[in-house]
């Protein structure tokens, strides 16, 4: 599968499309909206993806699964706009048998892109057991950590307001987290045009992978006890 490249062109159609929230305008530009940014957002998917499935069997490899879609769903939020202005790739087990499992992505908007790594998840149960794989193997997730912090990601999460005891000495910002992850953006959108993106993805994925492994172990403990 051959990647043709997303430039400057489509990410500002896909802007212009949101911006003027037209069914009518978006007819008349589906198809170039197609061929310009989910094509070639397949392809990322597809090249990606296969190179992923040594990581995790179980992931979903469809491109026409992974990517996202240009019109919005607004049955559940306040937001009726109906078009959005940028396109992602989530690179998972599939999410309706695969609930709480983590993910890597890769998101292009009209003004960055960005690739990161985690699980999110509101259950308890499931961050108690992330917890606990903190205390019993705090190097681990350590070494995970710093590999996606030397990609120039940050840790993002919302955290609990009053702190959990047990924590690992030096791991206060991940113990106390109410979801888990590690994102890096870049403005460098000069990189989307042809194959250097996928050179980018493939160093930072295999960086990220040890924390994917780290979460999907932390996933399977908790669930197989669910169950």
């Amino acid at each position: 599968m051959e990647y043709k490249g997303i430039t400057r062109d489509a990410l500002f159609l896909m802007a212009d499309n949101r911006f003027r929230d037209s069914k009518a305008y978006y007819e008349e530009h589906k198809e170039q909206i197609k061929s310009s940014m989910t094509i070639p957002m397949r392809q990322l998917a597809g090249i990606i993806g296969e190179e992923l499935v040594s990581l995790d069997p179980l992931m979903n490899t469809i491109p026409t699964k992974m990517v996202s879609r240009v019109r919005r769903d607004t049955r559940y939020t306040k937001d009726k706009s109906l078009y959005r202005e940028n396109m992602w790739i989530m690179f998972m087990r599939p999410k309706h048998e695969w609930r709480g499992y983590p993910c890597m992505w890769f998101e292009v908007t009209p003004m960055n892109y960005s690739l990161g790594v985690g699980f999110f998840g509101d259950e308890p149960g499931l961050l108690e057991a992330f917890r606990k794989n903190l205390r019993e193997n705090p190097e681990e997730f350590r070494k995970a950590a710093d590999l996606c912090i030397g990609t120039g990601s940050q840790f993002f999460s919302r955290k609990y307001k009053r702190p959990f005891p047990g924590c690992p000495e030096g791991l206060e910002e991940y113990y106390n987290a109410k979801d888990v992850g590690f994102i890096m953006f870049s403005g460098q959108l000069e990189d989307l045009e042809d194959d250097t993106i996928i050179k980018i993805m493939r160093e930072t994925y295999k960086a990220y992978s040890p924390m994917y492994k780290f979460l999907l172990k932390v996933s399977d403990e908790y669930f197989s006890k669910e169950e």
